[in-house]
């Protein structure tokens, strides 16, 4: 069975095993789905930006969050970094209203004004032998005015290293599951490191149901928990977790979000030391 198979299986039980609303249906829907979602994406890498947004709004978003103090609406979020980290909890921590509401609010607008340029599509398939996956990422040089929020996020580490990014799932985006075990060099100092906290900062905006996809999957038990997205909501887990993004069904929303993990030095291996007698004068 090739992963495409298994990543729409798996998506089906989620809904089958979480939910009452029907299944999203079986393999052949869903690879049409996924066929009529790459014409969409192929079109969409002409088009000139996500949503239209006035430049006065976009200066007056990026003035209230640059008076940002980069403070959390509560302590839950920095508490669940924490514990993550630490290892004193293996739950997958969901934490609503992350941001204050205005701050949300001011990153939303800013995402949305983005130009189509700062996004880069992101994909792997059977075919190159990689996770499946597909949505389109923003890196933060290319969204030097939503520097506050990648600020406040990393500060969240309490020192440590961090790997941040924007993403923006369209029709047909998701990833299948996996638990993100990796190990990242960083360009700053060279040093290898391993992912160690996994963050995600939802910033969907609507009413998101089950069947509408972009769904946070926790595969941790035998029983998945679905999340569907909510705005300005926070997830942190520890790494490894067995967890996925369930493909976007909706053809008019974006699932926004920024998302990505706080290191750790990876841990040298000892030498082994001969085990030669040493002789002794």
């Amino acid at each position: 069975m090739t992963k495409a198979s298994m990543w729409a299986r798996a998506m089906a039980r989620a809904s089958l095993d979480t939910t009452q609303e029907d299944s999203p249906g079986d393999e052949k829907q869903y690879a049409q789905k996924r066929k009529t979602s790459e014409k969409a994406m192929q079109k969409r890498k002409g088009t000139k930006g996500t949503t239209q947004v006035s430049p006065d709004e976009v200066k007056r978003a990026a003035s209230e969050l640059a008076a940002w103090d980069g403070e959390m609406a509560h302590d839950d979020v920095q508490n669940a970094v924490r514990a993550c980290a630490s290892g004193t909890t293996s739950k997958m921590h969901v934490i609503p209203n992350a941001l204050p509401t205005a701050i949300a609010e001011t990153v939303h607008t800013l995402l949305k004004a983005l130009p189509e340029r700062a996004w880069c599509t992101s994909k792997g398939d059977d075919d190159d032998n990689t996770l499946v996956h597909s949505f389109a990422a923003c890196a933060r040089e290319d969204a030097p005015q939503l520097a506050p929020l990648f600020d406040a996020v990393e500060k969240l580490a309490g020192g440590s290293k961090c790997s941040l990014q924007l993403a923006r799932y369209s029709q047909g985006d998701g990833i299948a599951p996996h638990d993100d075990m990796a190990e990242v060099t960083l360009d700053e100092d060279g040093e290898t490191y391993e992912r160690r906290v996994a963050v995600v900062l939802h910033l969907a905006k609507g009413n998101w149901r089950v069947e509408d996809g972009g769904c946070l999957v926790d595969r941790a038990d035998s029983r998945p928990v679905v999340l569907p997205p909510a705005f300005n909501r926070f997830v942190a887990f520890t790494v490894p977790r067995l967890h996925e993004v369930t493909a976007v069904t909706k053809g008019h929303e974006k699932r926004f979000s920024l998302f990505g993990w706080v290191l750790r030095r990876r841990a040298r291996k000892k030498r082994k030391h001969g085990g030669g007698r040493r002789n002794r004068s």
